[in-house]
């Protein structure tokens, strides 16, 4: 599955990565990431729609980080 980061786009802060979260972290879209981070960090649910990345409506910027093979992992990726 895909590891996400997402990040305030207000504060300019990373507010979560997918990653941390082990076999949950595993999700398939950007809302989804936001969704879990939010659930794990007691925030009350809220709605998640798709907006183009050039949108000013959006709270998060969203990125998905490439997969490596443990073999090949860095450091920096743990």
């Amino acid at each position: 599955m895909a590891r996400f980061i997402v990040i305030d786009r207000a504060k300019g802060r990373v507010y979560g990565d997918t990653a941390r979260y082990g076999r949950a972290g595993n999700v398939i879209s950007p809302a989804d990431a936001a969704y879990l981070i939010d659930r794990r960090l007691g925030r009350a649910e809220r709605g998640f729609g798709y907006v183009s990345r050039h949108s000013e409506s959006a709270s998060y910027d969203v990125f998905e980080v490439p997969s490596s093979s443990p073999d090949l992992a860095r450091s920096s990726e743990a």
